[in-house]
């Protein structure tokens, strides 16, 4: 008799599953939906270094584009990738990903075009100019305007030269 009372209960008592509409807040430290700003990021490759699953991918696309590519089926959500970013392109939003949403993955693509360096002509990605005045703590101006369309090797460059006339004089 005390399985036909569970069975009758159980039938006529409201539903206790939640709609979509209705969910439960997300907590403020669920790393979840990934953000990645295509116009903050270099194409270091900080992100695919980092990633152990190997979500990420950064690569060339001959000397077109850059290629920023994540993939959320092999994402483990750690949160890495936002935390070397040293551009600030990634952050994880406290929200569910889409691949919760939808019961499926989602895949994120970005391509960057490159451009030639302006001093050996290498296509690199240009460092944004929001990026480089945080770094030096201020508008760009006279040679730091210049090097942001220098690639890596030539800012490197640059850099060491600066320093050793420095000392030299």
């Amino acid at each position: 008799m005390g399985m036909i009372k569970a069975v009758l209960a159980n039938l006529f008592a409201p539903s206790r599953s939640r709609l979509p509409d209705d969910r439960v807040p997300a907590p403020a430290e669920l790393r979840g939906l990934l953000e990645h700003d295509a116009g903050l990021c270099t194409g270091c490759g900080t992100c695919a270094h980092v990633c152990a699953p190997k979500a990420i991918t950064v690569a060339a696309d001959g000397e077109r584009a850059m290629v920023w590519d994540w993939f959320s089926g092999s994402c483990s959500y750690c949160g890495l990738c936002a935390i070397w970013c040293p551009s600030r392109a990634i952050r994880l939003e406290a929200a569910a990903p889409e691949a919760a949403d939808r019961g499926a993955e989602a895949r994120i693509v970005h391509e960057t075009p490159l451009v030639p360096c302006s001093r050996c002509g290498r296509p690199h990605v240009p460092m944004p100019a929001a990026v480089q005045a945080e770094m030096l703590g201020g508008s760009l101006e006279g040679l730091a305007a210049e090097e942001r369309e220098y690639c890596e090797d030539c800012r490197r460059r640059m850099s060491g030269t600066r320093i050793r006339d420095a000392f030299v004089g």
